[in-house]
Order: structure tokens, then C-alpha cells, then sequence
């Protein structure tokens, strides 16, 4: 099982790799914005940024806050993690590559605002948010740990709420919605249809 300085290298290159990619797509989006402005907020930028680095450190300053397995398959249960993360990166990339100039970290509505229904968005509502489940969830993977636990039982928490105002927002807003949801699943694709 990697420990220390390798879990923390692979959680910083994740991190990176997630907030490359973001940078990428709002730079390529908020200009097509009608309303002008941009998609990210600054202090939940900021919030992530600081959280990403504590994740970071953790398995190097306090490793006793990790689990350290000495398993045969406890590596394979790390790469099954890294896995999870790319996947997770890949869904967010398609995600936002669907959603473009609509992608906000905060409700809102835009001018010429429709239902997104293609891409990752036909098999889910929230394919962003789900991303980030499986992001984290792979990094609990990675780095077993009791703040990586906390970690994802917040971002459950949080990104289930934010997924509630932004589904009430468009409800009330986006001729459609309502029919999107109700034969859309929030975060998870069904397995069998009935």
C-alpha cells in the first residue's frame, strides 16, 4: 500500500489535474455568458483550494489519522481509487463540455437558459456533482483516512443541497424542468428502466 508522500503526491496531481481542467472550461465558456460575469465564485474557490491542501498534507503531517493496510490487495484497492478519480474527471469534462456557458458554482439562472438533456445530462441531472462523489470517493480510496471520510460525507451533504436549490430554481423557471426531473434521476443513471 502507498503511504505518506506517495498519498499525498497522487491527491496534489489530482487536485491539479481537476483544477486545470476547471480553469480550462471557464476560460472557454464565460465568454459565450450573455449576462456576462463568470461561473466561479471566488470563496468556494478558495474553500477547495484550502481543503484540497489539508487532504494533501494529512497522510504526510498526521498519518496516524490514516488507515495503513499491509494487505496483498490493499494496492489494488488504491489504483481502483486513481481509476475512480479519472473516471471522475472524465464524467466532469463531458459534463461541462455539455452544459458550457450554463455551468455555475451557485444557482442562476441565464438569459437564453434551456434544459441540458444531452451528454452525461441524459443519464442524470447533476453529472457534475456526481463527478465530484467519485472524485472523493476515489481519494477515500487512495488515502484512507478519517478526514478523507469526512471529507465525503460533506461533500455528500453539500452538493445534495446544492442540487436541491438549483433543482427548485429551475423548476419554477425552466419551462421543462419539471417533466427533466421526473424522468431523470438526480445523481446515479438507473441500472434497469422500468
Amino acid at each position: 500500500m502507498l503511504s505518506g508522500i506517495w498519498r499525498t503526491a497522487i491527491i496534489i496531481c489530482v487536485f491539479a489535474l481537476f483544477y486545470l481542467l476547471d480553469v480550462l472550461a471557464v476560460a472557454r465558456f464565460d465568454r459565450q455568458r450573455q449576462q456576462g460575469g463568470t461561473g466561479r465564485n471566488q470563496a468556494y474557490t478558495i474553500f477547495a483550494i484550502t481543503l484540497g491542501l489539508a487532504i494533501a498534507v494529512q497522510p504526510v503531517v498526521l498519518p496516524v489519522l490514516g488507515l495503513r493496510l499491509d494487505a496483498p490487495w490493499a494496492l489494488g484497492i488504491q489504483l481502483a481509487g486513481l481509476g475512480l478519480c479519472a473516471a471522475a474527471l472524465g464524467l466532469n469534462w463531458w459534463a461541462r463540455m455539455h452544459l458550457q456557458h450554463y455551468y455555475t458554482e451557485g444557482a442562476e439562472l441565464q438569459p437564453d437558459h434551456h434544459v441540458i438533456d444531452t451528454g452525461p445530462y441524459a443519464l442524470v441531472r447533476h453529472p457534475v456533482f456526481t463527478s465530484l462523489f467519485m472524485l472523493v470517493g476515489g481519494l477515500l480510496l487512495v488515502n484512507p483516512s478519517v478526514v478523507m471520510a469526512a471529507v465525503v460525507v460533506y461533500t455528500i451533504a453539500d452538493f445534495t443541497q446544492a442540487a436541491r436549490r438549483d433543482e427548485e430554481l429551475l423548476a419554477d423557471n425552466l419551462p421543462g424542468y419539471r417533466a427533466y426531473m421526473e424522468q431523470t434521476p438526480r445523481f446515479f443513471p438507473r441500472i434497469f428502466t422500468p
